[in-house]
């Protein structure tokens, strides 16, 4: 069953003849202890929704209950593979692997779900809910409804902070919590739960390279590659990435950078009209990547900012205003601070640099 919100319906007030059918219809569902589905259009132009409508008759009101329900179409059937076992390409059927629970684990989770049960005992030894169905809320949409009816009271004032009747249910009793955790370091150890460090954003070139299995450096024996390596304007951005790969130190970055600017600023040159425009904006945006990469946004946004005024200047072969314009359209302006920490531009300043002409 789609898990939407359960509205009530009622009659119109001041409407008798509403209210009679109404009546008719949730007493007659109510004696044949019977359901009801229909399809509710809310408003006009709005597609149509499957409901169902249970009756609820009190010694002073009655309503019917209305639950949205999925439609044939929203229902989707995965197949998914058995948990308890793996079948083989072979056929053969394998109960236990390491991607499969063991008994162990089967049990320390059974444990770990028991301890955190909301049915507990009182004094008396009776079961008690401590969370009943009909005392809990929708923590959003009661946070809605508050804040508006606030606002219209109160337009001018901050609105207030959710009620602790409604934050209560965001939050495990401590008592639980006490409980379960016993249970959860047991969990934990069974399935060997370990923490993954987070990964880290860039510093390619600080990475250890891969050792062979000799333990010997082939390229450094065989000197397969000079300390500077020339990057081809034929073959510019695989070339400007591998030179990267290699470097040791910040110097080979600036070498490869400065190497890809010439490149750069060469097919601005000779380009015929737009003809190379797609070949600049493809290594602009290669260099602005792997810089981003390597945490060293001060390099590229030195370069870009000298391109910059040298196509305004018109000294790149002419009017380069339209190739700006790509630039702007491709978001290759400075590195800021939002992409890179240890960048010293600021988000207003990088917005301002792409939109001045």
């Amino acid at each position: 069953m789609h898990m939407s919100n359960t509205n009530i319906i009622i009659p119109q007030r001041a409407n008798d003849n509403a209210s009679l059918a109404l009546s008719s219809l949730i007493h007659a569902l109510y004696e044949l202890e019977s359901y009801a589905v229909a399809r509710l259009v809310t408003k006009e132009s709005k597609p149509p929704m499957l409901v169902l409508l249970a009756p609820s008759v009190e010694a002073d009101y009655e309503c019917l209950i209305e639950v949205q329900l999925p439609f044939a179409e929203d229902v989707r059937s995965y197949r998914f593979p058995p948990l308890d076992k793996i079948i083989t390409v072979s056929g053969k059927v394998v109960t236990e692997h390491r991607n499969l629970p063991s008994a162990a684990l089967k049990n320390a989770m059974s444990d770990y779900v028991d301890s955190m049960n909301f049915v507990t005992t009182n004094d008396e030894g009776e079961p008690t809910n401590d969370l009943p169905i009909d005392e809990s809320f929708s923590p959003l949409l009661h946070r809605i409804e508050s804040a508006v009816r606030y606002r219209a009271v109160h337009p001018n004032d901050p609105i207030l902070d959710p009620s602790e009747r409604l934050t209560e249910f965001a939050h495990p009793s401590e008592e639980m919590v006490k409980n379960s955790k016993s249970h959860l370091e047991k969990l934990m150890s069974t399935a060997d739960v370990k923490k993954v460090p987070p990964k880290t954003k860039g510093r390619k070139r600080q990475r250890e390279t891969e050792k062979p299995l000799s333990g010997l450096d082939v390229d450094a024996l065989l000197s397969l590659e000079p300390k500077r390596t020339k990057i081809s304007t034929e073959n510019a951005i695989p070339e400007f990435k591998q030179t990267l790969s290699r470097a040791e130190n910040i110097d080979a970055i600036h070498d490869a950078v400065q190497q890809m600017a010439k490149i750069i600023e060469t097919q601005i040159t000779h380009s015929l009209g737009h003809s190379n425009y797609d070949r600049v904006i493809e290594g602009l945006g290669t260099m602005r990547e792997e810089l981003v990469d390597y945490e060293e946004p001060a390099i590229y946004n030195d370069f870009v900012r000298q391109l910059k005024g040298k196509m305004l200047r018109e000294e790149l072969g002419g009017d380069r205003r339209e190739l700006w314009w790509f630039v702007r359209k491709g978001k290759l302006g400075l590195i800021g601070k939002s992409e890179v920490d240890s960048s010293t531009i600021e988000e207003e300043e990088a917005q301002e640099f792409l939109a001045a002409n």
